[in-house]
């Protein structure tokens, strides 16, 4: 099959678009709908200081590429990366996580601790990013709905606590393109896929999530948009609200005492 726009082999059909994409081009899409979410919500100001958490897999490595890509030749934008605290993000996957820091040369620093202590708080970081994807979100908001917290929607502020403001660059991506992009564009290593940013719903209830979006594949961008209108265009806080389970508070991409929150 080959490439909607220039008639290269294709490596990715985009459903909702009806499209065959060739790397390139799918690189390029993506980078649109990311650098299309960062401008309509404010996500970047000059002086910032932007740390990402890394968690070893291709969707955070892919918004650390991203980034850095993004920010290259911008002298008034800062870039770290943080790696992720938490029992998902031990062992291997923190060794994945720095490899792809280094691979990358971006300096690394740690979390603050909940005083205000530690190196992210040394080096006056102003933003977390973190590599919530369509598909977390749509899961997730469907989840809230499900065990009746759609409030935590409406005021995701109250969804849980932290020092810094969150940007989520990747709402709008599904995570099996980030996977791809990360593929095409990262630095040749071999990472697992992305790790959902919390498993908020039944087995079944997800499988007839994803059944619906084959049909109609326009279904979890839908959600996203009645997930941003019920808070008011809040994205990055409606993204940790959603990506969060009933009650808990807290994201498999970092501890619970250490998430960020917008």
């Amino acid at each position: 099959m080959r490439c909607d726009k220039c008639r290269d082999e294709a490596v990715f059909f985009q459903p909702n678009s009806g499209r065959h994409l060739c790397g390139r081009h799918l690189a390029l899409d993506i980078e649109t709908r990311a650098k299309h979410s960062i401008r309509s919500h404010r996500w970047m100001s000059p002086g910032d200081h932007i740390a990402v958490l890394v968690s070893g897999d291709r969707k955070t490595a892919a918004l650390l590429s991203f980034l850095k890509k993004l920010t290259a030749d911008r002298r008034d934008i800062r870039l770290s990366a943080v790696p992720a605290c938490g029992a998902d993000t031990r062992g291997a996957s923190r060794s994945s996580a720095m490899t792809v820091v280094e691979s990358l040369r971006i300096p690394c620093i740690e979390m603050p601790l909940p005083g205000g202590s530690g190196t992210a708080a040394q080096e006056k970081v102003t933003k977390i990013a973190l590599a919530i994807s369509l598909d977390d979100i749509a899961q997730g908001v469907l989840g809230q709905f499900l065990f009746g917290n759609a409030g935590r929607l409406m005021h995701p502020s109250s969804a849980g606590s932290g020092p810094l403001p969150v940007i989520c660059p990747f709402i709008a991506v599904p995570s099996d393109e980030l996977d791809l992009y990360w593929e095409i564009g990262g630095t040749g290593i071999d990472l697992p896929p992305g790790i959902p940013a919390r498993d908020t719903l039944p087995q079944e209830t997800r499988a007839i999530l994803e059944d619906y979006s084959r049909l109609h594949p326009a279904t979890k961008y839908a959600i996203l948009h009645l997930a941003e209108q019920l808070s008011s265009g809040d994205a990055a806080a409606t993204a940790i609200a959603g990506a969060t389970g009933p009650g808990t508070g807290e994201t498999k991409m970092s501890s619970p005492q250490k998430r960020p929150n917008s």
